[in-house]
């Protein structure tokens, strides 16, 4: 079962970030479908390995077209992908350390956040 589907309506009417979100919510989905139901050390480690470093990048990109846009609440945007790639770094951990239980409390908290942030928080810099 597919945790987290795009839809249109999430759109931030960039076709960049638009796919750079739909990435992310597939490294997720990998995330829950192959480490988290059926919990594999090694896969997990790749795979939360992989949700760090692209949501960097787009995190990166994402900024950028913020800065270029002018966006006001870019500060404290920028903090919520700090705090997101913190929790992230804790998921990590979680898992080098085989914390099943941790684990599973923190993909809930991502992917809490990686929803809520790209439905209501992108949309705010969304230029129609």
């Amino acid at each position: 079962m597919t945790l987290f589907t795009w839809y249109p309506k999430y759109s931030v009417n960039n076709e960049e970030l638009d796919e750079h979100h739909k990435k992310l919510f597939g490294i997720f989905n990998q995330l829950d479908e192959q480490c988290i139901n059926n919990y594999d050390n090694k896969s997990a480690r790749g795979i939360i390995e992989e949700l760090i470093n692209y949501s960097n990048y787009h995190f990166f990109a994402e900024e950028q077209h913020m800065k270029d846009l002018g966006y006001k609440d870019i500060n404290k945007h920028i903090s919520e992908h700090r705090e997101f790639t913190l929790k992230a770094i804790h998921l990590q951990q979680a898992i080098m350390n085989n914390e099943v239980h941790t684990l599973k409390e923190l993909k809930a908290f991502l992917g809490q956040w990686l929803l809520n942030h790209v439905i209501v928080e992108d949309k705010k810099y969304s230029v129609k």
